[in-house]
């Protein structure tokens, strides 16, 4: 991929202004409620009428995050040359997340957590049944379990898309892993 030109960075940034705050903003708030430890977990925004989406850098502390650290990438996982924060790398699950970007045009955000409880019902790998209100007003049903994927590639976001596909939830635990939300 070539480097973009001033005024198409430039562009590009005014169109992501807001949501590299809103991302940010987000990791924040998987810490205040104890969604994550360490850098585990991550938020990602699909950037409104562009083929592209913002997501954590890989490895920061998110005592460490700002709007600014976000990375930019397009709809492959591809870091945006030029762009604030593409001196980083991208969270180990930008590939996830860009292939659900690419199979659910729907999808406006993407959120992974590796939360205490949902990880140790998706160790379970049995779906997590609907037994109160709140979960069915939420979720619409029982949250389905995805298969197990290595991280790194496509294969977490090749199995969150097709557990999810024609389900009524917007979460999935992956088995032995955690939980992703859309």
């Amino acid at each position: 991929m070539s480097i973009a030109s001033p005024a198409t960075v430039a562009a590009l940034e005014e169109a992501v202004f807001d949501l590299r705050q809103q991302v940010s903003d987000l990791h924040s708030e998987l810490t205040h409620y104890e969604l994550v430890a360490w850098t585990a977990g991550n938020v990602s925004g699909r950037v409104p009428g562009h083929d592209l989406f913002v997501i954590k850098p890989s490895g920061v502390s998110y005592d460490d995050l700002s709007a600014d650290a976000m990375v930019v990438c397009d709809l492959d996982g591809t870091v945006i040359p030029g762009t604030r924060g593409s001196e980083r790398s991208p969270s180990s699950d930008t590939a996830a997340h860009a292939y659900v970007y690419r199979h659910m045009a729907h999808v406006g955000g993407v959120v992974h957590t590796h939360s205490t409880y949902a990880t140790a019902w998706a160790a379970r790998n049995e779906p997590l049944p609907c037994v109160i209100t709140a979960m069915a007003d939420a979720f619409g049903g029982d949250i389905p379990v995805g298969p197990f994927a290595i991280i790194g590639d496509d294969s977490i976001g090749r199995g969150i898309v097709a557990t999810l596909d024609g389900h009524r939830s917007r979460a999935v635990l992956m088995a032995n892993h955690g939980v992703f939300t859309i």
